[in-house]
């Protein structure tokens, strides 16, 4: 997706899916054409991407879609969607910001659930959030998902997450080490199952844990969104809406097939392989996840973070977040084309 869901467990991809569309399908079958997605990152929650691909969604709606690798740089990301390159990706509420400057990309429902946790070593004296002032915060980019969900919790411990902390960058394999060195880790399923590292945060409350909601994780909240080029929606809409319900349909199957879901991710190469990053392992982290393309609670989730970052000092002081969540957010009638 991500751009940053469960980092920690996206490796370099190993290899590509195969295709499940022939070259010698008519355009008949392709009523829509041709769609790119920037889909390919090894990432575990880009699962909707490889499953409308590989389950034949995006084939049954009309689309004949393309899986290429998903640029590094969000400059690149944002020059694609604007030109027409990219259509369409799964990703964070990352891209709020980005938005508001002018990123040609809309919002169209909320897709699984949380993939963000902030964790220290299982030595560490941090107990609570608010034990996290003056500390070194560990995260993969300025302005990552893991940097906005830890924020939205230190505000709400009264900890200005601009001035209250440090944050570094590091790459993403060596995050647990820097925690290990006495900073914080923003992720990762791994450090915690492998190493005994203990959560503070997790932007997961799909049970409406009262202590992580105190610390702004919302309830069954979004964390990742499908993403629709502006363009796209203001000059094809009705193509637009078959990539929605592409997207749709595979996270439906997702959330009833998780293990095949799995199976498909490790054994088509679109995550590697590891002793930890097995089927067991992968399934449980997609059940966690809750994967349901919803477009009403996707919108009251997106309205939520746009408060939280404003709030947080990421999105302009005079951000008017009605207007924001309008400019943001497509969402499409599904019964008509």
């Amino acid at each position: 997706m991500y751009l940053l869901s469960f980092i920690a467990l996206g490796t370099v991809l190993a290899g590509c899916g195969s295709s499940s569309a022939s070259s010698k399908d008519t355009s008949k079958t392709y009523k829509y054409g041709e769609v790119t997605i920037p889909a390919k990152d090894g990432s575990i929650c880009n699962a909707p991407n490889y499953i409308a691909y590989e389950k034949g969604f995006f084939k049954k709606n009309g689309i004949k879609a393309k899986l290429v690798a998903n640029p590094r740089d969000i400059s690149d990301l944002e020059a694609g969607f604007a030109s027409g390159k990219y259509d369409a990706q799964n990703g964070d509420f990352q891209y709020l910001p980005a938005i508001q400057n002018g990123a040609q990309i809309k919002a169209v429902g909320g897709i699984h659930q949380g993939c963000i946790k902030l964790l220290v070593p299982k030595n560490s004296s941090i107990k609570s959030v608010k034990d996290l002032k003056g500390k070194t915060i560990g995260i993969p980019a300025q302005g990552s998902t893991p940097q906005y969900v830890t924020s939205i919790a230190l505000q709400h411990a009264g900890i200005d997450p601009k001035t209250g902390v440090t944050w570094k960058v590091y790459s993403t394999d060596l995050l647990a080490k820097a925690a290990e060195k006495g900073q914080v880790d923003p992720y990762a399923y791994q450090a915690q199952k492998e190493s005994g590292f203990k959560t503070i945060i997790d932007n997961n409350n799909n049970s409406g844990n009262a202590k992580m909601a105190a610390m702004g994780m919302k309830s069954k909240g979004a964390c990742c969104y499908l993403y629709v080029s502006s363009k796209l929606v203001k000059e094809n809409p009705a193509k637009a809406k078959a990539i929605v319900r592409s997207y749709k349909q595979a996270a439906a199957w997702i959330n009833n097939h998780p293990e095949e879901t799995a199976k498909i991710e490790l054994n088509k190469g679109y995550v590697s392989k590891t002793k930890f990053i097995n089927v067991k392992n992968v399934t449980q982290i997609l059940k966690d996840e809750h994967f349901e393309l919803n477009l009403k609670t996707g919108k009251e989730d997106l309205s939520y973070y746009i408060k939280q970052l404003k709030q947080a000092g990421y999105l302009k002081k005079n951000t008017n977040n009605k207007q924001l969540l309008k400019q943001a957010y497509w969402y499409p009638d599904l019964s008509k084309n």
